[in-house]
C-alpha cells in the first residue's frame, strides 16, 4: 500500500472518448479549503437530475473533469460532471461536450470509504506527487464506476494527465 490516501498508481494509455457534462469555474486555493463549488455542484447535478438528460450514454459511469486550466495564481480551471457518449447527441441546457485525449495518464487508485473524504484525500496525495513528478495539466479525471453504488463505500480512480 503506498499510502492510506492511494492504495496504488500506474501509468495507462487512454485513447481518446466524449464526455458531456454541466460545466462550472472554480479554481484550486478555494477547493482546496472545502469551501469551494464542486460539493454544491455535485448536489445539483444529482438533485436536478441531469444525468437524465444527457444522451447517447456508453454505461453508468459518471466523470468528473478537471480541464481548461489557467496559469494564474490561484490556478483556475472548469469542473463538469458528465458521462462517456456516443457521438451525436444533443447537448441540452448548459451542457457541454469535452473530448478525453488520448494519451498516457497516472491512475491513482482512492483507498474505499465515503467518496467525499477518500477523492479529497487522494487529490492531496496527488498535489505532492505533482511537486517532484511532470503533470501535463491537459485534462484529469475522476472515475466513478461500480465500486461507487454505495457513496459511504466508495473506490474511485484518478486519471492525472502526464
Amino acid at each position: 500500500m503506498l499510502t492510506d490516501l492511494v492504495v496504488s498508481q500506474k501509468v495507462v494509455k487512454v485513447n481518446e472518448f466524449t464526455v458531456v457534462g454541466v460545466p462550472i469555474r472554480t479554481d484550486e486555493p478555494v477547493e482546496e479549503t472545502g469551501t469551494g463549488l464542486i460539493p454544491e455542484h455535485w448536489q445539483t447535478f444529482y438533485k436536478q437530475q441531469l444525468a437524465n438528460k444527457i444522451a447517447n450514454k456508453v454505461n453508468g459511469n459518471t466523470f468528473a473533469l478537471y480541464t481548461e486550466f489557467e496559469y494564474n495564481q490561484k490556478m483556475d480551471f472548469t469542473f463538469a460532471l458528465g458521462y462517456e457518449v456516443l457521438p451525436g447527441g444533443e447537448l441540452k441546457d448548459d451542457m457541454r461536450e469535452f473530448i478525453i485525449p488520448e494519451g498516457e495518464y497516472m491512475v491513482f487508485t482512492t483507498a474505499i470509504g465515503p467518496a467525499r473524504k477518500v477523492v479529497v484525500e487522494a487529490w492531496a496525495y496527488i498535489r505532492e506527487w505533482a511537486k517532484k513528478n511532470h503533470r501535463a495539466y491537459k485534462i484529469d479525471f475522476e472515475l466513478y464506476d461500480e465500486r461507487c453504488i454505495d457513496p459511504e463505500y466508495s473506490q474511485v480512480d484518478i486519471y492525472v494527465s502526464i
